[in-house]
């Protein structure tokens, strides 16, 4: 069933869920690139490190972007809990084109 804003009626409804959902996967994948970048960024200081394989390099780093995305979890649900207390307050729907909130109409709320 699509949510229907109750003010303009567009469809373009995101529910705090989805935004939470958005939110956490934007910031596992920033703290992974963040991880990447900073490993990337290290010169490799033993032999060991200028014989590595491409393989092994990939799988190190792919290590280092996890361990990157694990360590900015925290800073990741500040974020969740400003949306959430923000854009939404104590809704659960926010219109994307007119910036209303509402909560989730029931079918009690839909019939005439």
């Amino acid at each position: 069933m699509t949510i229907r804003c109750l003010i303009c009626n567009s469809s373009v409804v995101l529910s705090k869920d989805a935004a939470k959902s958005i939110a956490r996967l934007i910031g596992a994948l920033d703290g992974f690139l963040n991880g990447i970048q900073r490993s990337a960024s290290k010169s490799p200081t033993t032999a060991s490190a200028h014989n590595e394989k491409p393989l092994e390099r990939a799988f190190r780093l792919m290590i280092d972007g996890v361990a990157g995305a694990s360590s900015s979890w925290a800073t990741t649900q500040d974020f969740i809990r400003d949306v959430r207390k923000y854009q939404f307050m104590e809704y659960d729907c926010l219109c994307l084109r007119c910036g209303a909130t509402f909560d989730t109409p029931t079918e009690e709320d839909e019939q005439p």
